[in-house]
């Protein structure tokens, strides 16, 4: 086999083989790690997701708040929000989003213009991507999946009367590269 085939060969299954190589971890587990925070300003901090999959586990009750914080890398983005799992007798789950390290609308009187996007979810939405709508939420800045590099806050709450135990995991990949004259020369 000539160099170049090897080349082009290795250009092409390099890809394939990205999937395998992806981390899957539990960022937060408040079963383990302790509650998330209920204040805004001082949301919890997971620090910079890894790529892959990067779970948080929680539980929610109505009327608390809680509050989370992360960051995506350079050359890195969030491209999926799944939600691995949800327990409670209702469907009545909320999830907000803003940029920066801190959640800057007051949840006692919230306005959805401030928010970058939101979403309500449940069971139904277990194996879902749910990032898409939170996109989409009516009245709110909103935006197209994925999202780059930059910090996100998220603030979850539970409006129904039933806690609510859910399992979100925060898909983060990098960017497949545009083809460049490496590919060309494949051919």
């Amino acid at each position: 086999m000539n160099l170049n085939k090897m080349i082009c060969l290795s250009l092409v299954m390099c890809p394939l083989a990205l999937p395998g190589l992806l981390v899957a971890a539990v960022v937060w587990d408040e079963a383990i790690d302790g509650s998330l925070s209920t204040d805004r300003q001082t949301p919890t901090d997971f620090g910079s997701l890894s790529v892959g999959s990067n779970d948080a586990i929680g539980t929610t009750v109505s009327g608390i708040s809680k509050f989370f914080t992360f960051n995506i890398g350079a050359n890195e983005e969030l491209s999926a929000l799944i939600v691995e799992d949800w327990d409670s007798a209702d469907d009545l789950g909320f999830l907000g989003i803003v940029t920066g390290d801190t959640f800057t609308v007051d949840p006692a009187n919230p306005n959805v213009t401030d928010l970058l996007g939101y979403v309500h979810y449940g069971e139904l939405d277990v194996n879902q991507d749910i990032l898409p709508s939170m996109g989409q939420g009516p009245g709110s800045q909103g935006f197209t999946p994925p999202l780059g590099p930059g910090d996100y806050s998220f603030w979850v709450r539970q409006g129904g009367a039933d806690a609510a135990t859910w399992d979100l995991n925060f898909v983060v990949t990098t960017p497949i590269p545009e083809p460049t004259a490496g590919w060309i020369l494949c051919s």
